[in-house]
């Protein structure tokens, strides 16, 4: 799928104590995906605390680096919400009492079978001279808009379902009508995914590539994912025939490293492959403890092609349930080549599966040896009863990284293995 984009720069601050420490702000998230989807660019996001002069600072650094400003939060009742007035300072503008403001207000409460309205909220229903007023349908504080120096600012609550549907339905109608398309330069944009591969060194293989897609107009984005990166491209929208060829150079160049287009995970490549294959897969998981079989069920359908997981993190059930001989473990132990083979061969024929996937290591921070160290997987992948491939992999990180990256790299390797193997 390709994104149209009419680039216009906008600016975003997000203001709130709460996002210094346990509020994740996922209003970044939703302003660039509603932006970029309705053809603007989002320049920068600023989060700043509830503090008048640092909330001035950032929007003024947005309206001398942007063609508009969004600013998320601080529009409550209460005394740490500022927004509105350290706005008003900056633009010199005075706070007028809104009666209709305020009767909204009430009705919200009345809705919400609220009788005793407290008189704090009247704090909501100041409005900046001259601004006009959005109204919240999901909310108590209404939204605002303002021209100012040849800029708009919006002020918006920061409530995400309310940050949301304002942006949406109220901020991004206004920007349109400000646009002069005509004179503005459309681009597209495509994203291509590259698995198993370093940073660095995806950026060395594709130098001449960056550089022709720069001689073009375009624009260039390295993004790097738990054992995946990402390549995200933008061009004028009449130079958009570039891609075909930017696919087919990044094919040549990584080969089955090569995952696919626009944001294509490394599980859905995976189903992909194998409804394209019509066969159906299991996994037996030790150290991941059922991470790869999450990452999979994630995905709507995988029912059709993947019959389960088995998480047999001890040696006890590696020997009961997937048949592991003791001898193995005994000689080689739970983390080895023959563990791996033995667990896959055993989760294919308990799985009923065409293809089964085994993956056992030490994720720390403790369980290392001299000769096994922490970040230590095997892996292997059965494809018949005597048919097998299996490697090692080496992680670094804490737990829950090196367990993502297992699982990952697991399925990756199924992938990998089936396109190999021909089944």
């Amino acid at each position: 799928m390709i994104k149209i984009y009419n680039i216009k720069s906008i600016g975003l601050v997000c203001a709130g104590n709460e996002l210094f420490s346990h509020i994740v702000n996922s209003n970044i998230h939703t302003a660039n995906r509603i932006f970029e989807s309705n053809g603007f660019e989002l320049n920068c996001n600023i989060i700043v605390p509830d503090d008048p002069e640092r909330i001035k600072s950032a929007v003024r650094f947005c309206l001398e680096n942007d063609d508009a400003v969004v600013v998320s939060g601080g529009l409550g009742p209460t005394f740490d919400d500022m927004t509105r007035e350290a706005v008003a300072d900056l633009i010199g503008k005075k706070l007028i009492f809104s009666e209709d403001a305020w009767n909204e207000i009430q009705q919200r409460f009345v809705e919400r079978k609220v009788t005793n309205i407290p008189e704090k909220n009247k704090k909501q229903a100041m409005i900046i001279e001259g601004a006009k007023k959005i109204p919240n349908r999901l909310g108590t504080a209404p939204g605002m808009m303002i021209d100012f120096e040849g800029k708009s600012i919006f002020l918006l609550p920061g409530p995400p379902v309310e940050f949301e549907e304002m942006l949406l339905e109220r901020v991004v109608p206004e920007l349109l009508k400000r646009i002069n398309s005509e004179k503005r330069e459309r681009f597209v944009s495509r994203g291509f995914g590259i698995v198993g591969e370093p940073e660095a060194l995806v950026e060395e293989k594709t130098v001449n590539l960056r550089e022709k897609i720069s001689c073009l107009g375009g624009r260039w984005t390295i993004l790097a994912l738990p054992y995946l990166i990402e390549l995200w491209l933008k061009l004028p929208e009449t130079k958009r025939d570039i891609f075909d060829e930017a696919e087919i150079t990044l094919k040549e160049i990584f080969k089955e490293s090569f995952l696919g287009t626009d944001g294509i995970s490394i599980p859905e490549s995976l189903l992909a492959l194998l409804k394209e294959k019509g066969i159906v897969c299991c996994f037996a998981e030790s150290c991941t403890g059922g991470l790869a079989g999450h990452l999979i069920t994630e995905i709507p359908g995988s029912s059709e092609c993947f019959n389960g997981t088995i998480v047999a993190y001890s040696n006890k059930l590696k020997k009961k349930i997937l048949k592991v001989p003791k001898t193995v473990l005994r000689k080689y132990g739970a983390v080895s080549k023959e563990t791996a083979i033995a667990m896959a061969k055993g989760a294919r024929k308990y799985g009923k599966a065409d293809v089964s996937l085994a993956i056992t290591g030490i994720a720390g921070p403790s369980g290392a040896t001299p000769d096994k160290p922490v970040g230590l997987v095997w892996m292997a992948v059965c494809t018949s009863s005597n048919r097998f491939e299996a490697r090692n992999f080496y992680f670094s990180g804490k737990r829950s990284t090196i367990k993502l990256r297992a699982a990952l790299a697991g399925i990756d390797f199924m992938r990998r293995t089936i396109k190999e193997v021909c089944l």
